[in-house]
């Protein structure tokens, strides 16, 4: 069997970094296009806001998703936040778990993401998000 085989079946930590890579940069540029590719159409997005479980569920589209991200950035100082990968864990052999947390200026704290990679026609694709604070 072909690595190239081997590469759309099996989920690669190569392709798990550059995903979580794609979310760095965007959190530092904000340029939209970074996360295009790594989304997947189909992405489901959860985001709970508030503490101690007393908050609100916001669901949003892909399209949506990113928008909410830009917004959380507004400063008038600068373009972009701080912003840090924490983890990733390998969930089998075609999905993983990366962990990334950035600075909300709107919400002012640090917000958690839980990003969902899965092999999606043999591309690595983030198809569910859970952020919460």
């Amino acid at each position: 069997m072909s690595t190239a085989a081997l590469a759309e079946e099996v989920l690669s930590e190569a392709a798990i970094n550059h995903i979580a890579q794609q979310f760095i940069d965007f959190h530092k540029t904000e340029a939209k296009g970074l996360l295009q590719t790594v989304l997947s159409p189909e992405l489901t997005v959860i985001v709970t806001q508030g503490s101690n479980g007393y908050g609100f569920v916001l669901k949003y589209s892909k399209s949506e998703y990113i928008d909410y991200l830009r917004q959380g950035h507004k400063s008038r100082s600068r373009i972009g936040t701080d912003v840090a990968f924490i983890s990733s864990e390998l969930l089998g052999n075609r999905e993983a778990k990366i962990i990334l947390r950035y600075r909300s200026k709107k919400l002012n704290k640090y917000v958690w993401m839980e990003g969902i990679i899965s092999l999606e026609k043999g591309q690595a694709k983030v198809i569910q998000i859970e952020e919460y604070t």
